[in-house]
């Protein structure tokens, strides 16, 4: 009989995501076929399974973690917001449609049921589920509408523990504030709480666990510390926010759209010693980069009147003249054209006149690409990646193709010092990334060059597994046994 364990939290961003991630690696060291459940999954990054289904990029990670194959089972339903009021439903991995928030809660007892038949083939094949709520555990207004969190634990039967965050804060009245607020059933479902991010002398927190667990009559399972430089993608762009990684003389700067998806893509880069990332929302807010990207969007239209607006587009100019490259992917791609228009209203609709800087036009679908792909690239390297665009792109002359896939199709275009692509996942692929970061390196005549690119996220799987379960011998690691009896494994 497949057990299961959900994770919840005090609130959104407080490590949910990362302890299933740790258990996923853990339960499989251990020997036990495990997977990982989010039924419900707010994100713009997201990823592309082998059968073309789209999932969220966390159930990703675990499933990597998990040693598993990504599927849509393991996150049935992702919403993608694509305005403030609407947002794109995908079902099973394909798109439903797009919805209000009071349209989409309408049809919980729907959904409800797609989730739990997602859940039960998982279950049929695996030993264990490491379910993963969201925000937090007792959203009082949300209650009647939850098809992620406590209510989905109850219908499955499984048991749950809590996560809080100690390095924003607050951690006793988050977790003292999520039990008071529980009904008895809810709270009787959570065995125990986990305490996140602890920074600094454990000591300092000598009698917090204990006041905790008298107060809410549940165990302290583990204080987990906080994690440095931990390379595991993450699924919101709350990380973002003042974000830029260590200092080097290779300077990248991604254009932080409001929109921005599957940023996820440059998350390699900020491995490569030498390599300065930084994501800039405005123009002034950087200084001479080498390599400008413009990232994915979940509403191309809307943010390319964002970044011409506010004067990205001198940004891009000046690069170039500097000898500097402009990439756009995906959604930035689209924008670097002549033209992108909207028909079918897939979008905005209507017509927006691009940045020309390449000689294509895009077209907005409403039907929507979803597929694993691979070609040679314009340096020469092999580039496996995966497509997520509503849009179709056509060259208004002959141009040189960004990459050449298996079948002979030609994807993206290379002007110059400016190209643009659909494929995300480009920097996963290290021989790529050493041959096109060499070539921008050398237009701008930087006395970097790349060293050993060995991308391997299996080592950070393996790094936060030890640190969850051993860190220090000084009771902040995980209380496995208890974990182990809880799933009977």
């Amino acid at each position: 009989m497949t057990s299961s364990l959900m994770i919840v939290g005090t609130a959104s961003h407080v490590g949910k995501s990362i302890v299933a991630t740790a258990l996923c690696r853990i339960l499989k060291q251990r020997g036990i076929r495990v997977a990982p459940f989010k039924s419900q999954n707010m994100a713009l990054n997201s990823y592309v399974c082998r059968d073309g289904s789209e999932i969220g990029r966390a159930q990703v990670v675990q499933a990597e973690a998990a040693g598993v194959e990504p599927e849509a089972d393991m996150n049935p339903i992702l919403l993608k917001p694509t305005t403030d009021r609407q947002m794109q439903v995908v079902l099973h991995g394909r798109v439903h449609g797009t919805m209000s928030a009071s349209e989409y809660y309408e049809r919980k007892p729907f959904f409800f049921e797609e989730c739990l038949q997602s859940f039960h083939r998982l279950a049929s094949k695996f030993d264990v589920i490491i379910l993963e709520g969201a925000g937090s555990a007792v959203e009082v207004n949300l209650k009647e509408r939850d098809i992620v969190n406590l209510p989905f634990a109850k219908a499955v039967g499984s048991a749950a523990l809590l996560v809080a965050d100690i390095d924003r804060g607050g951690v006793f009245a988050s977790i003292a504030g999520t039990f008071a607020l529980l009904d008895d059933d809810e709270s009787n479902r959570i065995r125990g709480f986990i305490i996140n991010r602890f920074r600094g002398d454990l000591t300092l927190f000598a009698g917090g666990p204990e006041f905790l667990e008298r107060r809410t009559g549940r165990p302290c399972l583990g204080v987990l510390p906080y994690i440095d430089s931990l390379r595991i993608d993450q699924e919101d762009s709350v990380s973002l926010e003042d974000h830029r990684s260590e200092a080097g003389s290779f300077r990248v700067a991604v254009i932080r759209l409001p929109r921005i998806s599957n940023y996820t893509d440059f998350n390699p880069l900020e491995c490569i010693s030498g390599v300065t990332v930084e994501y800039v929302s405005e123009p002034d807010r950087t200084s001479s980069p080498d390599l400008v990207i413009v990232p994915g969007t979940k509403n191309t239209i809307a943010d390319l009147r964002w970044l011409i607006d506010r004067g990205f587009k001198k940004l891009l100019l000046d690069t170039v003249e500097r000898g500097g490259w402009v990439l756009g992917i995906c959604g930035g791609y689209q924008m670097l054209g002549r033209r992108i228009s909207g028909p079918f209203g897939a979008e905005e609709g209507g017509t927006q006149a691009g940045l020309g800087f390449l000689r294509v036009e895009t077209e907005l679908d409403i039907d929507k690409v979803t597929v694993q792909s691979k070609g040679r690239s314009f340096v020469g390297s092999i580039v496996n990646g995966y497509e997520i665009h509503m849009g179709r792109t056509a060259h208004l002359e002959s141009i040189d193709p960004f990459i050449t896939k298996e079948d002979g199709k030609k994807d993206g275009a290379v002007y110059g010092r400016i190209a643009g692509t659909y494929f995300h996942g480009l920097f996963d692929n290290a021989d790529f990334t050493s041959k096109f970061l060499t070539l921008v390196a050398q237009s701008r005549r930087l006395a970097w060059r790349p060293g050993s690119l060995r991308i391997s996220k299996d080592d950070e799987y393996n790094r936060l597994a030890a640190v969850a379960r051993e860190h220090l011998d000084m009771g902040e690691h995980l209380d496995m046994e208890r974990i182990y009896a809880l799933l009977k494994v």
